[in-house]
């Protein structure tokens, strides 16, 4: 069995690159940039191997703990890139997981990257040539760091399972957003501590600390056991290697009962049980004084506003866009201060990214659209509702990190203005995304499969839409905000200027984007189903 899915594996892998080069690209790419860190690599062992034992521990304790949390971070960031060790792949041929387990573990470690870090594990370990009782000092962190490797891989795969079921709940966009919430508390106490007390005090007082307890951890304790043998203490590596491996048993036990529940327990990818009430239904019959709103249009709304509510592909993407730009500025408070006019960009780099991150915006509801064109939906009415969909949020979203910005700097009369560009830069965003998603569209992870996956053979596809939907958006923006520097800068008759370009642009950028969209869309149904699905 173990040979067998090795051979299937390496056969998928090979099948992925002739059908889409751009993978083989990244592969190559990837593995010269490996092979050009090695000289690094040695270098920087030779360096730390003159060091005393408590300089090297805390080296290599702090570079085992960020790959042992890359090892599940990047995993879940790039889910589907490489996707042939998915076990629910196996689950229609009835293997028991007894019998599937050791080839999916011996797949797993024979990859590109455990190859890698398998080597850069050995060098992390030679660091500690020189010392006292050499030969036992290798000893255990050779097997500390083979360990510790073990730990990575598993870690890796169990996180990826574990990710899948999570985002098949409900809970699943509760959770995004309280992981990002608690990322950005981190951060920002982080900053609070350096301004208080200084970069110095700082890597002497917390970083020290922080370091010895991971030295205490699964995560970092087999790098940490060597330290113990040079400084006469064999006792301490020994309960350190018996941590780590008690922890390597628990994972792959995790792991093997990951496998069991994906091979019995697929994802689940239906609307759910029957309501007593249609809320898109509903939403057609309702009535909004002043808006002229087709049915279509509000019928499309409606499901597209579910989709934001619901769906964690769609709550990841908005837990991105507003993550980015306040981790950016509450960097940029710690190091130029909260004064200066420049913290009026946060609420513009949100809405650009707002905007710029709708590029692929109709293949997330690939699994509308043949329902759309078969009941002869309009091009314009089906990208107005897309688009009205998005604003729900997006509009409340720029104008909050507008009174922030104003609150922050106390500039409250330069808010007018700012609110305006905000929102004009957030519908000419829109608008090019409207007519890019159309356009240039590309495959992305379906509903019920991690948010954050590449579909097989869309990386190309995703490169030039990304490309080109940067460069047009890179063109339109700087004409939208041009007028609102220069009002910071002489003030006058600017901030008039600027509210005027920038309602006369978001409505013109609104208005032709769906325009153009539509009629793009009339044109192109057909091909877009096979596209997208």
């Amino acid at each position: 069995m173990v040979a067998t899915i090795l051979s299937l594996r390496w056969r998928i892998v090979r099948h992925q690159f002739q059908r889409d080069r751009w993978r083989l690209l990244f592969v190559a790419a990837g593995a010269i940039w490996s092979v050009s860190l090695i000289p690094s690599l040695l270098f920087a062992s030779l360096a730390l191997s003159t060091r005393t034992p408590d300089i090297k521990q805390d080296a290599l304790v702090a570079v085992g703990t960020l790959l042992a949390f890359a090892w599940v971070a990047v995993p879940l960031l790039a889910t589907g890139v490489d996707d042939s060790l998915d076990p629910a792949r196996f689950a229609p041929w009835g293997i028991p997981p007894r019998r599937l387990m050791p080839g999916i573990v011996a797949a797993a470690f024979t990859t590109v990257p455990a190859l890698f870090f398998a080597a850069v594990a050995a060098v992390m370990a030679s660091a500690w040539r020189g010392e006292a009782h050499t030969t036992w000092v290798l000893v255990v962190a050779c097997v500390g760091a083979a360990l510790s490797l073990a730990t990575w891989v598993a870690s890796a795969r169990l996180a990826a399972l574990w990710a899948t079921r999570l985002l098949a709940t409900r809970a699943a966009k509760a959770v995004l957003a309280g992981l990002a919430i608690a990322a950005l508390a981190l951060v920002g106490a982080t900053i609070s501590v350096v301004r208080a007390d200084g970069l110095d005090s700082f890597l002497g007082g917390e970083v020290a600390t922080a370091l010895t307890a991971l030295a205490r951890t699964p995560w970092a304790a087999g790098f940490a056991a060597p330290s113990a043998v040079a400084m006469g203490n064999p006792w301490g590596a020994v309960w350190r290697l018996a941590m780590v491996a008690a922890w390597l048993v628990t994972l792959l036990a995790a792991w093997r009962s990951a496998v069991e529940h994906s091979l019995v327990n697929p994802v689940s990818r239906s609307g759910g049980p029957m309501r007593t009430s249609d809320n898109i239904l509903a939403a057609v019959e309702r009535r909004i004084p002043g808006w002229r709103a087709t049915s279509t249009t509000r019928a499309v709304l409606a499901r597209s506003a579910r989709s934001w509510r619901i769906d964690p592909r769609y709550v990841a993407q908005v837990v991105g866009a507003v993550a980015m730009p306040t981790f950016l500025g509450g960097v940029a408070v710690a190091a130029l201060g909260s004064r200066g006019p420049w913290l009026f960009a946060v609420p513009i780099v949100l809405a650009v990214t707002i905007g710029w991150g709708r590029h692929n915006d109709l293949a997330y509801d690939s699994s509308a659209v043949w329902l759309d064109i078969v009941s002869g939906v309009r091009g314009a009415q089906m990208t107005r509702g897309r688009l009205l969909a998005t604003a729900g949020w997006a509009m409340p979203a720029v104008a909050a990190m507008c009174l922030v910005a104003a609150g922050v700097t106390g500039r409250w009369a330069a808010l007018p203005s700012v609110s305006l560009v905000a929102i004009g830069v957030l519908g000419v965003g829109l608008g090019i995304a409207a007519v890019s998603s159309i356009l240039l569209p590309y495959r992305v992870p379906a509903p019920g499969e991690s948010p954050f996956g590449a579909e097989t053979g869309s990386i190309g596809a995703s490169l030039g839409a990304q490309a080109a939907s940067s460069l047009v958006t890179g063109v339109a923006v700087p004409i939208v905000v041009a007028p609102l520097v220069a009002a910071f800068a002489w003030g006058g008759p600017w901030w008039f200027v600027s509210a005027v370009v920038a309602v006369v642009c978001g409505v013109g950028g609104v208005w032709g984007g769906t325009r153009i969209a539509g009629a793009l869309y009339e044109r192109r149904q057909g091909r877009l189903i096979g596209m997208i699905s």
